[in-house]
């Protein structure tokens, strides 16, 4: 008796990658923005740098990254419409499924043709890994549509094929390896634990320096009701990266061997961060030291 297939992918049913392709466009609008502010109301900030360096990279991203992906999704595609693709059927053999966290891609053969594949790619073609909830495994009769490698209809044994739910689950479970396996490892949880007590540290001097601090944002002077609205907002970024510290030390307490590196990340990532506030204080205080020079005196 003939095998029934399901067909479970086809491109001619996928939407293109058009908002990865159009994020260049967020870029491009927010710098022609920011350029006819500066000229129709003469906006001080940002600067014609940032406003060009804006434009500039939207046009790169739209022209180049954009429509190259665009363009392989088309071409892929069209090949399809027209029947310009060869076609293998058989068992699914040497199946290297991709972690859930990505890092390296699924493949699987046919025959003698060979299929790799990854959810984070980007590009035209089945790319859903199992440990996503996708469809292939190990020993399952399928028939693929392909070119040039790329995987334009897959089609699934009707009795092997994978309902919704069982589909969900696997990627649940997946999900939830990778979070054991992350929480479990010593040097992300030291990361953390780093950067939680940086935060703690660096919006502790937001609400001790709250003045110098909305500099970042505004230009001095500011009215009454902005000091409140900033202070506010600094206070509660201060108390959130203090319950994300406790926490942290609660779900994850620090061992004595852990104390010296923690120790050592959280003071780069402190003398970091204080470098790079104390530069763009400097800038800043540069910046109106220059603009007062160059205003006429009496």
């Amino acid at each position: 008796m003939p095998i029934q297939y399901v067909t479970v992918y086809e491109i001619a049913q996928r939407t293109p990658d058009w908002p990865f392709a159009c994020i260049g466009l967020v870029p491009l609008i927010a710098g022609a923005v920011i350029i006819w502010g500066k000229r129709r109301f003469k906006w001080t900030k940002p600067h014609w740098l940032f406003a060009a360096f804006c434009c500039v990279f939207g046009i790169i991203w739209v022209g180049g990254v954009g429509s190259s992906i665009l363009s392989a999704d088309w071409q892929a595609f069209t090949a399809y419409q027209k029947g310009e693709y060869r076609t293998v059927e058989g068992v699914v053999s040497d199946f290297h499924p991709m972690p859930y966290q990505g890092h390296q891609d699924e493949c699987f053969s046919v025959q003698d043709q060979r299929f790799c594949y990854s959810d984070y790619e980007i590009g035209p073609g089945f790319h859903n890994a199992a440990s996503h909830g996708g469809p292939i495994r190990a020993g399952l009769h399928v028939r693929i549509a392909y070119r040039e490698g790329r995987i334009l209809r897959l089609d699934v044994a009707k009795e092997q094929t994978l309902t919704p739910a069982q589909s969900a689950a696997i990627t649940a479970e997946g999900e939830r390896q990778w979070r054991q396996r992350t929480e479990n490892d010593p040097v992300l949880r030291r990361m953390e634990t780093a950067f939680l007590f940086m935060a703690v540290c660096w919006t502790l001097w937001w609400n001790l320096q709250w003045k110098r601090v909305m500099r970042f944002w505004l230009k001095p002077p500011y009215l009454p009701w902005v000091e409140v609205v900033f202070r506010l907002f600094f206070a509660l970024n201060f108390l959130g990266a203090v319950f994300g510290f406790v926490r942290q030390l609660y779900s994850h307490p620090i061992t004595k061997q852990d104390i010296g590196p923690t120790i050592q990340i959280a003071t780069i990532m402190c003398v970091v961060v204080a470098l790079m506030t104390a530069y763009v204080l400097w800038m800043a205080q540069r910046r109106d030291a220059k603009t007062a020079s160059m205003r006429p005196t009496n």
